[in-house]
Order: C-alpha cells, then structure tokens, then sequence
C-alpha cells in the first residue's frame, strides 16, 4: 500500500521594507535613517485590512532581533498579531495580547492558515530582519513586496535581495519625497508573469493588495506592464 502524502497549507504573505539602492536595510541592527512618512506608511499598510474584513487583523512576521529593535513603548506592535521567530528555547516573551512565537518561517505560515488564525488573520506581512527576508524575498509564497526605495547607499551591514523583475512586476510607484536630506519613493510590485499581454492582467487579480496600495492603481509609472 503506497502511503499518501500530506500536503501542507501555508499561507501567502506580502514585505514590506525599506532598502537603498544595493539594497541594504540596516546598520547595526538599526535602521540607519530617520524617516517618519516611511513609518506612518508601514504602519498604514501593515494595519488596514479589506473593507469586508473590518473584524480581522493583519499579522506581521519578524525575527527575534527585529523583535528586540523596536522599543518597548511600542512592542507589539499594535493592532496586529506579531508573529516572532525564534529558535531559542530560552527566549521569553512577556505576556502579550497578539503575540505568538513560531520556530521559522514555514511553521509561521503553516500555523496561520489554520483555525482560528485562518478566520482571524486578513493579511500577512513579513518585516524582517535580514536572514528572514533573504529567506523569503522572491519566494514562491510572496504576493508583493512593498518597498520603500532609497535614492542612495547609506552605510549598512545588512542587505536582501534585489526584487526579481521577470517575476515581479511595478504596481504603484509614488512621486519621490526628500525627508531628512534622504529622497526615496515608495513602490509596491506585485508577483505576475511579466512575459503576458498587460491586456491579459486583470486588475481584480490584484484585490489581495492593501487597500491604500489597490485604490493607488491609477497612478502607476509608465514603466509599469500593468497597464
């Protein structure tokens, strides 16, 4: 008798970070610029589920030095299910509302796709740090990646990936904004076969998107397929 075998179900998930032109994203395990509009757009985006979810959160995926980085005023992060990755068996996380831990990505994105989480999770959103997002940056699971996009290299001793155009494709492009002498803009790309006829692409096909990022999808750059 051939045994079957067990397909596990993960969930999809979106990035979001923001990286410079080499594509680095911190310095010591700190973000090594200050740039409010790119905090309030993580915060919106990581936070706004669909109009028809509007009793469900998103969750946000980070590793436990990213976990450690945010200061203890604002940990968790509000409003979300912070997921923390780690392997130790002596990290401890204080008694938190919405706060799970989870050994490595795929147990994270195997857990939230069942009950309760499959009912109470909108969104998932994996934030970093540098070994987590080089794990799943590009990957197969990866809807989007929402990046802010740094007009320069800044000194960092972390870096991902740089985006896989023949896999990824421009959805939104925003005008370029100068904050603290750094100017950055922030685009969202979307996974799609960039190969296809754009009258092919479907703009439905893409309501997976935060709502902030799908109502922008009139002011896409003119480099974008999806047209």
């Amino acid at each position: 008798m051939v045994a079957k075998m067990q397909t596990t179900i993960q969930r999809t998930y979106q990035i979001v970070v923001a990286a410079t032109r080499d594509f680095g994203i911190a310095k010591d395990g700190k973000l090594p610029w200050k740039l409010p509009s790119d905090l309030n757009f993580f915060k919106e985006i990581t936070t706004s589920t669909s109009s028809d979810h509007t009793d469900k959160m998103n969750a946000v995926i980070m590793g436990r030095k990213t976990w450690d980085s945010i200061p203890l005023q604002y940990r968790p992060l509000p409003n979300r299910l912070n997921v923390v990755l780690t392997r130790s068996t002596t990290f401890n996380i204080p008694t938190f509302e919405n706060v799970i831990t989870c050994s490595s990505i795929p147990s994270a994105l195997e857990l939230l796709a069942i009950s309760p989480y499959s009912m109470s999770i909108d969104k998932v959103f994996v934030i970093g740090g540098g070994q987590i997002l080089r794990e799943v940056m590009n990957g197969s699971g990866c809807e989007a990646i929402h990046m802010t996009e740094i007009d320069e290299n800044i000194d960092c001793d972390t870096f991902i990936p740089p985006v896989d155009t023949k896999v990824f494709c421009p959805w939104y492009s925003s005008l370029p904004v100068t904050e603290n002498g750094v100017r950055y803009r922030f685009v969202s790309y979307v996974r799609c076969n960039c190969n296809l006829d754009s009258e092919k692409l479907k703009v439905e096909d893409f309501s997976f998107l935060p709502k902030m990022i799908f109502d922008k999808r009139s002011e896409i750059s003119s480099g974008c397929c999806l047209k």
